[in-house]
């Protein structure tokens, strides 16, 4: 199987030294705990590791969020969830909470301070999340974000579920990237049962990724665009979105493609004619490209763009950015190039990358991926030509533990899958790309403008249901 998966046993007294050794060149995916043992995950050529530390009765958890930030939500869940006592955190206060008891919100101090309060509940049908901007004037100082008023814990529910029928809620854990999540998951049952997929199945994998990345970057760009109160550049991105959404119906039977991946291969029907569909997306490219590439040298666009925002490259390693969040500050994170899966094995595949870091490189990367995907759909639906799909392989999945990582539309998405007796689920871990890029939205804000919090923020337009999972 691709994307393999390792684990080696690392005393507590040795992580920091090991984590220095192994995020040297890989991609750091976070750590999670089942029962009183954590595991720290990356990912590089070589495929996913896991140092595995089991904790004794007593022991508590020495927090590594202060060497590596990236570490500090995955730490508070563990301590929220798993009840492990986390010491030398720099945040200690809960991670997941009530609404009749919610903690305070970490402000500045200091002469000319003052705090604005945007949220929980915001305009449209956005999820909640309150975020408290401390100021200087109109500069903002520090930014405090506090999620979780909708956590569901899914988790603990997965738990005892059969690994196979949970596939259908996996995949709507939230709506906005359900191809890469449904397909690290496959892939990690796939893995457990020892099952290989035809050349076919996976082109098709590789197309149903493609499109939810394309759909997914334009609503970005579409909401960059509603950030700079550009409302022309918004209606233009949503209608080619809404092209791509039908399409997606016809071609995966769902307009957001749930279910169009499944264990074992995918959903019987789909890319039913895969000729019709690349004529339908060169349309659709054709429009898109010439609408992106318009919006991106719009001179009034341009002036909000450039300069919000940073995130400077020693930042974004040390919050583990992924996705374009990442690449715009010149990090690569592209888990297709990185240790290809599937398809993307098939093809010399280089990263789109941009150094300014601001909210034009974020969306300058998205423009040039949406080119990138348009390419691989054309060469994937050709290979799909006169080809019969089979059904979906039926598995038997025996007991293991297995950690999947693929590259959805804003970054790595990651599966860490435990199965126990009777294929059950003993564990199941969901991290996402938004999970991991949330931190980094508000030190993107430090030094920028109050009226600018919308611009960043949707620069970066991050899920609020992934961490609410």
């Amino acid at each position: 199987m691709d994307n393999l998966y390792r684990e080696r046993q690392v005393a507590q007294a040795d992580l920091a030294a090991a984590l220095d050794d192994a995020l040297y060149d890989a991609l750091p995916l976070g750590c999670y705990a089942t029962d009183r043992t954590v595991r720290t995950l990356s990912l590089s050529r070589a495929g996913v590791l896991a140092m595995v530390t089991p904790l004794q009765p007593g022991e508590a958890w020495e927090s590594l969020a202060s060497r590596y930030p990236l570490f500090a939500n995955h730490e508070r869940e563990m301590q929220a969830m798993q009840g492990i006592d986390v010491r030398s955190s720099p945040d200690r206060r809960p991670l997941y909470f009530r609404a009749d008891a919610i903690p305070e919100a970490v402000v500045a101090e200091g002469r000319g301070v003052s705090a604005v309060v945007v949220g929980p509940v915001h305009a449209g049908i956005i999820e909640p999340g309150r975020f408290t901007i401390s100021t200087g004037g109109e500069s903002v100082v520090h930014i405090d974000a506090q999620l979780s008023y909708s956590h569901r814990a899914l988790e603990p529910w997965f738990e005892g579920q059969s690994v196979l029928a949970l596939a259908p809620q996996v995949a709507r854990v939230c709506g906005n990237c359900s191809v890469a999540r449904s397909w690290a998951y496959a892939r990690a049952i796939e893995a457990l049962a020892g099952a290989e997929l035809d050349a076919g199945t996976e082109y098709a994998r590789l197309a149903l990724a493609e499109m939810e990345r394309i759909h997914i970057h334009l609503f970005d760009l579409g909401s960059i665009a509603a950030g700079a109160g550009y409302g022309k550049g918004t209606t233009a991105a949503l209608e080619l979105r809404e092209r791509i959404n039908q399409l997606n119906r016809v071609v995966g039977g769902h307009r957001l493609l749930f279910d169009s991946i499944v264990p074992g291969g995918i959903r019987p029907g789909t890319f039913a004619d895969p000729g019709s569909t690349r004529a339908i997306l060169r349309t659709i490219r054709d429009d898109a490209m010439r609408f992106v590439d318009a919006f991106l040298a719009k001179r009034s666009v341009l002036r909000r763009l450039e300069g919000a925002g940073i995130v400077e490259p020693a930042m974004a390693r040390r919050f583990g950015a992924v996705g374009p969040s990442a690449r715009a500050s010149g990090i690569a994170c592209d888990v297709r190039a990185l240790a290809p899966y599937g398809a993307y094995r098939e093809f010399s595949f280089t990263e789109e990358r941009a150094s300014a870091g601001d909210v034009f490189a974020r969306g300058e990367v998205r423009r040039r991926e949406i080119e990138r995907s348009f390419d691989l759909l054309e060469r994937a639906l050709r290979a799909m030509e006169g080809v019969a799909l089979p059904v979906p392989t039926e598995l038997s999945v025996p007991e293991g533990t297995i950690a999947t990582v693929v590259e959805g539309a804003r970054g790595a998405e990651s599966i860490s899958l435990s199965v126990a007796a009777e294929g059950r689920v003993g564990r199941l871990h969901i991290i996402s790309a938004a999970y991991r890029n949330w931190p980094l939205v508000t030190r993107a804000m430090e030094g920028n403008i109050v009226p600018d919090f919308p611009l960043v923020n949707k620069s970066f337009n991050l899920c609020y249901s992934c961490v609410d999972r």
